[in-house]
């Protein structure tokens, strides 16, 4: 009791005796070490922002750089299917927050992006109360290019599997990538991967191999000793140049070609789409097979693109049952193919572009191995295939701060298993590619 009144009695603000700390041996420490952890003065003069890019900072020594990013996309649309009602609705489809750059040295990379819209965190309505089925962290990885042909990547990011879905929404053409993007494509996922951006050094190659979790985005735990395995090769035959950006903003003097092609493995993966869209209702686990081939070229404002989707896959049946206690019946596994092509042009010494997008996806014929099941999991190949055209004409000016506003005209979408014709309107992102205003309209 003494002994607290005593320490009761000690004002707060008396700071710690310093001379009393126990102190490090600076003979012991590696040569360099004291300076490279100790403070960094920012060097004012590089302190810029960039259209596109952000606000960036960097230390003087160059051995630390930060750069902040914002970007946002609103989205309205209107839906009116046959012999139903109109439906209108206006959400914040993005918002985006990222902070990435270098640290300790500029072959120490890091990324770390936020996803904080309703969308992005996928907020659903459940027994009155509105919960979220997605963390706000959207990506976190650590990447290490000391050897240019062993470059280390890992955490929780987009895997190299489809070209269209690792672009940044940024640097789309369209608002939405396309249908078969979005029934085949691979999402973000936790692992490990090597990746060189030029292989040997010679201009032409780049390649990617990795293995995740196989669980997606949001996942705290792998659960099992099952992982995805991937690979996937580029080669580019008339040299390096900017293939992951779909607009040719850069109007190359030169013809720019990349090829890729890309395996994805995946056993016993829970989600229906491999590592998303849920689980199958009979509680058990899927094969998957997963190719990709894609094609870019680009040359004087001219840019096409086309990617072709094949998945294969077997279910391992589960057993699950009912409330009844009766077994569910097996749900038939989500395989198939699909393709889009899209190409535009932006017109020489104008700010215009004009752009157009075919895509196609159809499900495989599939029969469970359960005689009794009832719901398929995806549309028969009997059923008509779901198609999607999309035409944008897009002028733009320059805006203040490299801001970019997108205003997407009529097209037709797909919601399995009905086909839907909707119109979207007043669509924007702010800093997104630093081209000034873009407004697409029909």
């Amino acid at each position: 009791m003494v002994v607290l009144g005593a320490l009761a009695s000690v004002p707060s603000n008396v700071a710690a005796d310093k001379s009393k700390k126990i102190k490090g041996d600076p003979t012991l420490l590696a040569p360099g070490e004291k300076e490279l952890m100790g403070s960094h003065a920012a060097a004012s003069e590089s302190a810029r922002y960039r259209p596109g890019k952000g606000l960036e900072v960097k230390s003087k020594d160059g051995k630390f750089n930060l750069i902040t990013r914002l970007r946002a996309q609103t989205l309205a649309t209107f839906e009116k299917d046959k012999g139903s009602d109109a439906e209108t609705g206006i959400m914040l489809r993005r918002a985006r927050l990222q902070f990435l750059g270098t640290t300790f040295g500029k072959h120490n990379k890091f990324k770390t992006e936020f996803a904080v819209s309703p969308r992005d965190l996928r907020m659903t309505e459940a027994d009155g109360n509105v919960i979220t089925r997605e963390s706000p962290l959207l990506s976190w990885f650590m990447e290490f290019d000391h050897v240019r042909d062993l470059t280390v990547r890992f955490g929780q990011y987009k895997i190299p599997f489809s070209r269209q879905r690792v672009i940044s929404s940024g640097n789309q053409q369209m608002v939405d990538r396309s249908i078969a993007n979005g029934e085949f494509n691979l999402d973000r996922d936790i692992g490990i991967d090597i990746r060189s951006k030029d292989l040997f050094g010679l201009g032409m190659f780049r390649y990617y191999a990795g293995i995740y979790n196989g669980e997606g985005r949001s996942a705290y735990s792998n659960g099992d000793t099952n992982f995805m395995y991937l690979g996937r090769v580029e080669f580019l035959p008339l040299g390096l140049f900017k293939d992951y950006s779909e607009s040719d903003h850069q109007r190359l003097s030169k013809p720019g070609l990349s090829i890729g092609l890309g395996y994805a493995f995946a056993k016993n993966a829970s989600g229906m789409k491999v590592n998303r869209s849920g689980t199958p209702d009979d509680g058990g686990t899927t094969d998957f097979h997963n190719v990709v081939a894609d094609v870019t070229f680009k040359y004087m404002g001219l840019s096409f693109a086309s990617e072709f989707f094949y998945r294969a896959a077997d279910r391992n049946a589960g057993d699950a049952v009912d409330e009844m206690g009766n077994p569910i019946a097996e749900e038939a596994a989500r395989k198939g193919y699909g393709w889009f092509a899209q190409a535009g042009y932006l017109i020489p010494n104008q700010k215009l572009e004009i752009a157009g997008r075919l895509a196609r996806s159809e499900a495989a014929a599939t029969t469970p191995a359960s005689a009794t099941a009832t719901r398929p999991a995806w549309r028969s190949a009997t059923t008509s295939p779901s198609t999607r055209s999309s035409f944008r004409l897009m002028p733009f000016s320059c805006g203040a701060a490299g801001s970019r506003m997108e205003t997407p005209g009529c097209g037709c979408k797909s919601r399995w298993p009905s086909e839907r014709l909707f119109l979207r309107r007043n669509c924007h992102q702010v800093g997104a590619n630093g081209r000034g205003i873009r407004v697409i309209a029909p």
